[in-house]
């Protein structure tokens, strides 16, 4: 059963993704990835939610579908680089360089802050 939840979560996330960022894409004029930016951003705030809400509970199997299943098919390490290097090669090494630089950045301010939400949020729903 769990491979099955597994799986849905990993299909839902790629769905998801897909639609996403070509949605974004389409509707964009610039050079710059927004659409990959953007689900990279949001998988990192929420899989860094999802980790701060059940670091206290057992359930190790919400973490595996939420986190593994969907998570990491969600975000996109392989299309953040790859885009990253066509914009180098079309001769586009400032957006490239923004690009480098700016999602590990905000990724890791978007887990950070999602650690920091999920901590706030354990803490009051254990007091109330």
């Amino acid at each position: 059963m769990i491979y099955a939840l597994f799986a849905l979560g990993a299909i839902t996330g790629a769905l998801c993704r897909y639609h996403l960022v070509r949605i974004i894409q389409s509707r964009q004029r610039g050079l710059f990835p927004v659409g990959t930016l953007l689900v990279n951003t949001s998988g990192s705030l929420l899989l860094g939610l999802i980790a701060s809400l059940v670091a206290t509970d057992p359930n190790w199997q919400l973490q595996l579908v939420a986190g593994a299943g969907f998570c990491a098919t969600y975000t996109t390490f392989s299309s953040f680089m790859f885009e990253s290097v066509q914009l180098w090669r079309r001769h586009y090494q400032r957006v490239a360089l923004l690009n480098l630089c700016a999602q590990p950045l905000l990724g890791l301010s978007c887990a950070w802050l999602g650690l920091l939400i999920g901590s706030g949020v354990t803490a009051w729903l254990t007091t109330v």
